[in-house]
């Protein structure tokens, strides 16, 4: 077993460009594909993914000794922990990264009730979506759908399952989102004078969107934020003396990291190609500040209602 190497030619990991219609819901459109039998790494707290597998074996470990199987075809539903995963080769996987915008108006399930595990496209579609969904595996497969076209494929369910939010409730995830760019240790007062709703509505929501309370979530995406920022080869100064400042001590900062990442500051930057490489270095699709989605989300079509 090993993790995954950075450089290594038996993996390649390719991010298709966003269409325009759906750039405010995506982080991004990936193809991934790997010649080992057999990766065991760690995946960070991510965001919600819908996932075709058409090559291959993706298990993850949520919460116990057992390995939960993927399936062919599946929804990875937002995680707020690091997970162990391991991947069965030679693979071949398709994804669209869903922005916490995308997740709510695609499969309009609760975050806090559904994080952290793999759903069926049935359950999160309805049987007519999700065998569409499913039936795009064996079509890659005949050779009529290419790695583009079965992207594209992908990209055309999403499209049949938006359901756009109504006003107040895009308000809260924009403005929670912006609320975590705006720091690294953001007050929360900040948050509640911004939103539309009393603080127990407003914690409610927040925890319906991003799977957390607003004091759990800032926490989350601070070890993301520093961890993103360690990956890179040279951080500038300020934004290192910021990073250390924003925990209480060097411990606390390590344990914070490894579990929100599955690595420790010094192993971020030993494990070049790991997952977080892959997902939060600057390398990959996901920019270096994990919440540069910010500016689409308020570019969604909205949908009348108070709610």
């Amino acid at each position: 077993m090993s993790r995954l190497q950075k450089d290594d030619p038996s993996h390649s990991l390719e991010y298709l460009d966003l269409p325009t219609d759906l750039a405010p819901y995506l982080n991004g459109i990936y193809v991934w594909r790997t010649a080992e039998t057999v990766i065991d790494d760690h995946i960070p707290a991510y965001s919600g993914q819908m996932v075709v597998i058409a090559q291959g074996r993706g298990r993850m470990q949520f919460g116990s000794t057992d390995l939960e199987d993927a399936g062919v075809a599946s929804f990875l539903a937002p995680m707020g922990e690091s997970r162990r995963i391991v991947v069965e080769g030679p693979a071949f996987v398709c994804g669209l990264s869903l922005n916490h915008l995308g997740w709510a108006t695609l499969t309009g399930l609760a975050v806090d009730e559904h994080q952290d595990r793999f759903l069926e496209p049935d359950f999160v579609l309805g049987e007519r979506l999700g065998d569409e969904l499913t039936a795009l595996i064996p079509r890659w497969h005949a050779g009529t759908l290419d790695d583009a076209g079965l992207a594209g494929a992908m990209c055309d369910v999403a499209r049949k399952a938006l359901t756009p939010l109504p006003n107040r409730q895009m308000a809260v995830i924009q403005r929670t989102v912006e609320w975590l760019a705006s720091s690294i240790r953001p007050d929360i007062n900040d948050l509640y004078a911004t939103l539309p709703y009393s603080k127990r509505q407003a914690q409610r929501l927040v925890a319906r969107f991003f799977g957390q309370s607003p004091v759990r979530l800032a926490r989350r995406f601070r070890a993301i934020r520093a961890a993103a920022h360690m990956l890179r080869p040279d951080i500038p100064e300020p934004i290192e003396t910021g990073i250390q400042a924003a925990f209480y001590d060097q411990a606390h900062m390590i344990k914070e990291i490894r579990y929100f990442t599955g690595l420790t500051p010094k192993g971020l930057q030993q494990n070049a190609g790991s997952f977080a490489d892959y997902l939060l270095g600057p390398d990959g699709r996901t920019p270096l500040d994990p919440f540069a989605a910010t500016a689409r989300t308020g570019n969604a079509p909205p949908r009348d209602g108070d709610d």
